[in-house]
């Protein structure tokens, strides 16, 4: 398992290094300027390259890059084109937002899926399959940011339950925070659901047509026995490596999400880097939402070893 661990951490450190280097690429070579976009567009082209070479833009690109990975290393994320504010601290005020979002859309999108894929396998071919199968297909058709404005038309406009977009810390104010939390968390989760629920319909049903399971069933065990006891550990493990992915998902959908209700998380600092060709915003803040898809398919592969010793006795071998 320690073995198995340390294989998928040297994968993890690779694979953000090789995400690192085409983040700064594809920042570098979009449409636009940088320093243009900090100066205005009345600017000269000597403030321009002024400009550029105080912030070493002009320098090659590979040059730019191994600099700003030297600092990034030491925890120096550079500093804002636009504000120039330090961009680290930024991030940091910033990332607790994102994580509970994603969180709570993680938590919504599971509390839906796994028993409804359980009791729609359990009821094969019968009302209630087709019942969460039919939900399933519509869910995975709705788009996160439509369903965020339909929520905020019901629940906000016409009812007037929840408000329509704000944070308040959650050490603040729990209640308020929320609140303010659900429509956000609802608008990601549920459209998350559909596939998860689709993943675990298919792997109990598979699970459930093994030969164990006839056997037992045989032996006089009861179907709720047979599912609760004998089936789910297996059927989990495809379902967990799918919603590592859904997680992953989640964190890279924030950016709409957060733009439409307010929120002032890491999502929403992207949208302002791509808007402003702020290069030091936009490279971290992209950077941090794919550290933590990474890390959700670490947990994610660690704990499938824990759940199935074959897949770690295999690593190893």
């Amino acid at each position: 398992m320690v073995r198995l661990a340390l294989t998928r951490l040297s994968a993890f450190v690779l694979t953000l290094f090789a995400a690192s280097v085409v983040l700064f690429l594809a920042i570098n070579v979009i449409p636009g300027s940088a320093a243009q976009s900090a100066l205005g567009l009345e600017a000269t082209p000597q403030a321009i390259a002024r400009f550029e070479a105080s912030r070493g833009l002009d320098r090659p690109l590979i040059v730019q890059y191994f600099d700003w990975l030297a600092k990034a290393a030491n925890g120096d994320f550079g500093t804002s084109f636009q504000s120039a504010v330090p961009v680290g601290p930024e991030l940091l005020k910033r990332l607790p937002v994102t994580l509970e979002l994603a969180l709570l859309a993680f938590l919504v999108a599971n509390l839906i899926a796994f028993p409804l894929g359980t009791i729609a396998a359990a009821r094969h071919r019968k009302g209630a399959d087709r019942v969460f199968s039919t939900l399933a297909s519509f869910l995975g058709a709705i788009p996160n940011f439509w369903l965020a404005t339909l929520l905020v038309m019901v629940f906000s406009v016409w009812l007037r339950w929840l408000p329509p977009g704000g944070y308040v810390p959650i050490s603040e104010d729990p209640g308020q925070n929320l609140k303010l939390m659900i429509l956000p968390a609802l608008s990601l989760g549920v459209v998350s659901s559909a596939l998860l629920l689709r993943i675990m319909r298919a792997s109990m049903l598979e699970v459930l047509s093994r030969d164990y399971i006839r056997t037992a069933k045989a032996k006089g065990a009861s179907e709720r026995m047979t599912i609760w006891r004998h089936s789910l550990r297996n059927a989990s493990i495809p379902y967990i490596n799918v919603a590592a992915v859904e997680l992953g998902f989640l964190f890279g959908s924030v950016v709409v999400i957060e733009d439409i209700f307010q929120l002032p998380g890491v999502g929403s600092l992207v949208l302002v880097g791509i808007i402003n060709r702020d290069y030091p915003v936009l490279l971290a803040s992209a950077l941090t939402i794919t550290v933590f898809v990474l890390l959700a398919n670490l947990i994610v592969d660690i704990c499938v070893g824990l759940l199935d010793p074959r897949r770690s006795k295999g690593s190893q071998a």
